[in-house]
């Protein structure tokens, strides 16, 4: 049975001291849960995504905890080296201990302009180079659903993005499903909405692609109030979390409501 997904996105918020705050509160919560549970037991994996700056620190931090708790850039570029000021590697953020890279998140599409075509060079890229499992994210904006034009919105992201493992066997892919709309703004998407998202989403991979295990979340507004009937669909294997992440105490709450 494959586990359950819960990743933590901290965007760019939280310095490394910040971090060993936050992990201080955050694991005392955990080694409460180890009192009444044993991890290989929890049905859940949890991901954590902070800035480039603070992943040697989160790495150090969580490393007693890898068998259940993973790191995660918030980018990378395809290339391996060379003069692209800004960027960040494959190789860089596997040297920090990274096992995951979010790809094509929708605040690097929309304020950094990145296309359907770059995001689909960063997946090749990842597969090509291997130890990487990238977690691809794809959603549509409130127009497009008006519209009633949502699943063939995503069905273009996931072929450019995914084009390259065409006729290939993978091992493993995230896609995180963000309908755009609701990204920060508190209003999340009904359940049953995102579960025929999630199921249709799932569907076409499956009917497309070759990949040993992938898990479809969501992310968008993902709160303690609403992550039990999100988590409640069968085909939500997960959720990647926001705001709601940057604080200890609510995101450990989301997570042990999730797992339960």
């Amino acid at each position: 049975m494959k586990k359950k997904i819960i990743a933590a996105n901290f965007k760019m918020n939280k310095t490394d001291e910040d971090i060993k705050k936050y992990f201080a509160v955050f694991l005392d919560r955990i080694n409460g849960l180890k009192n009444k549970t044993s991890f290989n037991d929890l049905d859940a994996e949890l991901i954590f995504a902070p800035p480039f700056t603070a992943l040697r620190e989160t790495h150090k931090i969580i490393e007693p905890y890898l068998d259940f708790m993973k790191l995660s850039s918030q980018n990378i570029y395809f290339e391996k080296s060379g003069a692209y000021t800004g960027e960040i590697s494959i190789d860089m953020i596997k040297s920090c201990g990274c096992t995951y890279a979010i790809i094509g998140h929708s605040e690097r599409r929309n304020i950094f302009k990145e296309s359907d075509e770059l995001t689909g060079k960063k997946i090749e890229a990842i597969y090509n180079d291997g130890g990487i499992t990238p977690i691809l994210c794809i959603g549509e904006n409130l127009e497009i659903r008006r519209q009633n034009g949502q699943e063939k919105f995503v069905e273009r992201q996931l072929a450019v993005g995914l084009n390259c493992i065409k006729g290939r066997n993978v091992s493993s892919l995230i896609v995180a499903y963000e309908p755009v709309w609701a990204i920060g703004t508190g209003i999340p998407i009904k359940a049953d909405d995102g579960e025929a998202m999630h199921k249709f989403i799932s569907g076409y991979i499956t009917s497309n692609f070759s990949i040993g295990e992938f898990r479809v979340i969501y992310g968008g507004s993902v709160t303690e109030a609403n992550i039990k009937e999100l988590m409640d669909n069968p085909h939500i294997d997960g959720v990647l979390v926001g705001g709601a992440s940057l604080d200890p105490q609510s995101f450990y709450n989301i997570f042990k409501l999730a797992a339960a």
